[in-house]
């Protein structure tokens, strides 16, 4: 009976073992490819079940009793990341845009849950994890190519206002220099699992990684390929002569010499970072070794305008858009400051710039603990990849290469702790199990209300005011902090002609949210003499460069 019961234990724990390894490399394919497939999961509705599906899998762990614990550098990590989260939602209480606040806190509940689990599931078994996420990028990139080759020419348009945007690869996710980090990223951690572990086929994915990052004409794509690698090798560098790498320093020194005397020296370099780079129709090779900015000069001024205007807690997460309206020296339309670090400390303050910084660092610190693991040079340049192309870019509101990132910080903090661990015990599993119900809760509630809201303006688009009139009117019950319901709900009466209770309704759009630019503007279409003279002026100080009429009816 004995040996029985023995055997069948072991069994028990093999079959585990094969499903804990096969989950963790399920979990990354599944969350970043499902979000690179879901438009990069930059749309508001996407962020539900990209929560509740990492919560539902680490539950199920805690209730079959196989999460371990994990370690203390880990949960700094996750600790920091629940702290900038919660400070987040708290710019609420000073935000000059309270409903985009609290989307940018949905979208750090969806982070929160992702990096919950990937240090869950990634215990023991971070080459599993890298794995999955290696095959996740694969999978983005190859279809990327396919839609490319096969898919016609609209298949691989990008939305921008880029006169070369439709000649730059950027399905599915959408974004051009998002699919450029992804390939990026697969570039580095499949070369680097390839060198460490000496086998060659492991680098096989570069032939797809490496059409797809040139197709995207990416010069950050490019610029964060040459940090990851660079962070990857002072981690773990190959014992090279000492001849051999004063030379290369010395060539890239001169390199780099040439291109400043190039462009006319630092001065030089500045001016044409300022204007805007030629387009990939003109000169596709031209680009990528183009110093402009493309525009980001004019989003990093506003940015730091908003910052100097609001020195010690910020304009609330999420207020870029506004104060770019405000500000901006140009008709751009643009809803990020294309860099996290300046439009967090714009955004929530000096105090969220330091909660991030600390955040960020900690998977730095594990690297360098981990430094002598197979795997921590791979993981390293990847997560280095990432945290260089978001200084020049929004990667952090499309969680497809942010989730990516996370797995990459993931795999470094769980490599500090190489020796198998203790299972949590019953009263952590508990506050755990209660946290991610509670976190559930919250991830169906803005599931719902970001559905209504997006079925009402989709209505909209495609000329259905009745259906829309519906979705904004159950969106007004799932979002009462927000003024989008109402001005949706406006919208909709004012396209079937009722013009009253369209004026109504954005009036009250406008108690909920009197910055709300686009509802002036719809106050000053259905009000006449003074009403729109005033709806007018209002709607001109939020955006000086769009005027609307005072006049007419």
């Amino acid at each position: 009976m004995s040996f029985c019961s023995s055997l069948s234990s072991k069994s028990t724990a093999q079959v585990y073992g094969r499903a804990e390894r096969l989950g963790s490399a399920l979990l990354p394919l599944l969350l970043v490819g499902g979000a690179a497939f879901d438009n990069g999961g930059y749309d508001a509705s996407t962020w539900g079940w990209l929560t509740l599906v990492p919560l539902v899998l680490v539950v199920v762990a805690l209730l079959l009793n196989r999460a371990q614990c994990p370690g203390r550098i880990a949960l700094a990590f996750l600790g920091l990341l629940t702290a900038f989260t919660a400070w987040t939602w708290i710019s609420i209480a000073w935000s000059g845009d309270v409903s985009e606040s609290v989307l940018e806190g949905e979208r750090l509940l969806l982070y929160v849950a992702a990096a919950v689990a990937f240090v869950v599931f990634g215990q023991g078994r971070a080459a599993w994890l890298l794995g999955g996420l290696l095959a996740a990028i694969t999978l983005v990139c190859a279809w990327g190519l396919c839609l490319r080759a096969f898919g016609g020419a609209r298949s691989y348009d990008v939305a921008s206002v880029s006169a070369d945007a439709t000649r730059r690869l950027a399905a599915p996710l959408g974004y051009s220099n998002a699919l450029g980090l992804l390939a990026a990223i697969g570039i580095l951690l499949s070369l680097g699992l390839a060198f460490r572990f000496r086998r060659p086929l492991l680098a096989a994915p570069v032939l797809v990684f490496g059409p797809t990052l040139y197709f995207t004409y990416s010069r950050g794509a490019w610029l964060a390929l040459a940090a990851g690698a660079v962070g990857g090798l002072a981690l773990d560098a190959p014992r090279f002569p000492r001849r051999v790498v004063l030379v290369a320093v010395a060539a890239v020194a001169v390199i780099l010499v040439l291109m400043l005397v190039r462009v006319g020296g630092p001065t030089g370099a500045v001016h044409e970072f300022s204007h805007s780079g030629p387009t990939v129709k003109a000169d596709k090779n031209r680009r990528l070794f183009s110093l402009s900015g493309s525009s980001r000069a004019q989003y990093w001024h506003v940015a730091w305008r908003e910052a100097e205007n609001h020195p010690w807690l910020g304009s609330g997460a999420g207020s870029f858009q506004r104060n770019w309206l405000r500000l901006r020296p140009a008709r751009l339309p643009v809803l990020d400051a294309h860099n996290l670090y300046l439009e967090t400390l714009a955004e929530v303050g000096p105090f969220g710039l330091v909660l991030l910084a600390a955040l960020l660092a900690i998977p730095a610190v594990a690297a360098f603990r981990a430094r002598r693991h197979s795997l921590a040079a791979p993981a390293f340049a990847g997560y280095v990849a990432y945290v260089v192309h978001a200084a020049q870019d929004w990667d952090w509101e499309l969680p497809a290469v942010t989730l990516a990132a996370l797995c990459c910080a993931a795999a470094l903090l769980t490599l500090v702790r190489r020796d198998p661990q203790p299972t949590l015990s019953r009263v952590p599993r508990v506050a755990v199990v209660a946290a991610a119900a509670l976190l559930g809760l919250l991830a169906l509630a803005a599931l719902a209300g970001n559905a209504a809201l997006g079925a009402a303006s989709a209505s909209l688009d495609a000329d259905n005011p009745a259906r829309a009139g519906r979705d904004a009117r159950w969106a007004e019950r799932l979002v009462p902090w927000s003024s989008d319901p109402w001005r949706l709900h406006g919208e909709a009466l004012l396209s079937e002609g009722r013009v009253d209770g369209a004026r109504r309704d954005f009036e009250t759009a406008l108690e909920k949210d009197p910055s709300d630019w686009d509802s002036w503007v719809d106050l000053a279409l259905v009000t006449h003499g003074t009403a729109r003279k005033h709806a007018a002026e209002q709607a001109g100080r939020l955006n000086p460069l769009e005027r609307i009429s005072q006049n007419g009816g």
